[in-house]
């Protein structure tokens, strides 16, 4: 790979001053087309910018972290001459086509407690950035939200500030209610311990009994059983919760309570 120090395109430069020095600019800020991050099982990470061609050095923030594999190539796979100058990327030479800057990125994602985490930060793309995962994920934890991802391409996070949380093989515990003959499963999908799982037809109610603070857990709830809209309440006291990704027949509902405690969530019409 040619590469060109950036010191070379000092040397020149013999009369500045260094307080003037940090005000030059060697490079205009890249436009993107995309930013691709790509995720794999194993906490991987793999990343592609695409950026527009122009008639001017660009320069391309790459995202933080730990930088290798590192390659800047056309679109026919020709290696660009650049520099790398701390977290950035600088082009000695106006690109005349669009070209890719491609890297795998390490010591960004974090495994504590089951639960896989990236603190995210990049605005310097319009565009966003797209994020992609393996087919196995459907469901993953934006700022708290949960977001699903089955059918879906990937996700696309504008001006890009958020907590990344996802769990892999995420147990599921599957209760059946029973009420005249009828049978409802009603499925957990949590790390936590879940106890005395009870619904009270009469309450239009589902309780249940958590062991850990600050886990998420997210039921699947048939409408026919409990319909929605729902109250949630921890120890008698109301807690913020999620229901998403409703079709005909189901909900999902998602909580974080903050403490170990008595979960109860009451609908608003029960069979």
């Amino acid at each position: 790979m040619l590469k060109v120090v950036l010191v070379l395109m000092i040397i020149s430069i013999i009369s500045i001053t260094p307080q003037a020095f940090a005000q030059i600019s060697f490079g205009a800020p890249a436009e993107h087309v995309s930013i691709r991050v790509t995720i794999e099982e194993n906490g991987d990470v793999r990343v592609v910018h695409v950026v527009k061609k122009s008639n001017e050095n660009v320069q391309v923030k790459m995202l933080p972290g730990t930088i290798e594999n590192l390659q800047v190539v056309d679109g026919t796979g020709n290696e660009i001459q650049h520099a790398v100058g701390g977290d950035s990327i600088i082009t000695l030479f106006p690109p005349k086509v669009n070209f890719g800057v491609e890297y795998d990125l390490r010591d960004v994602l974090i495994l504590k407690d089951g639960v896989w985490t990236w603190d995210f930060l990049y605005t310097e793309s319009k565009n966003g950035v797209e994020f992609y995962f393996p087919d196995k994920f459907d469901l993953i934890f934006v700022n708290d939200r949960p977001v699903r991802i089955v059918n879906a391409e990937g996700m696309r996070c504008h001006g890009c500030d958020m907590f990344l949380e996802y769990v892999i093989d995420e147990p599921i515990i599957l209760n059946e209610v029973e009420w005249e003959e009828q049978k409802f499963p009603v499925s957990i999908r949590t790390l936590d311990e879940i106890n005395s799982f009870h619904f009270d037809q009469p309450r239009r109610s589902l309780s249940f009994e958590t062991t850990q603070e600050d886990r998420f857990i997210t039921l699947i709830i048939p409408l026919e059983l409990l319909w929605n809209p729902y109250q949630v309440y921890l120890d008698d006291q109301k807690i913020l919760k999620h229901e998403f990704s409703q079709n005909s027949t189901h909900v999902w509902l998602n909580i974080k309570p903050d403490n170990a405690g008595t979960i109860e969530i009451i609908g608003i019409s029960a069979i």
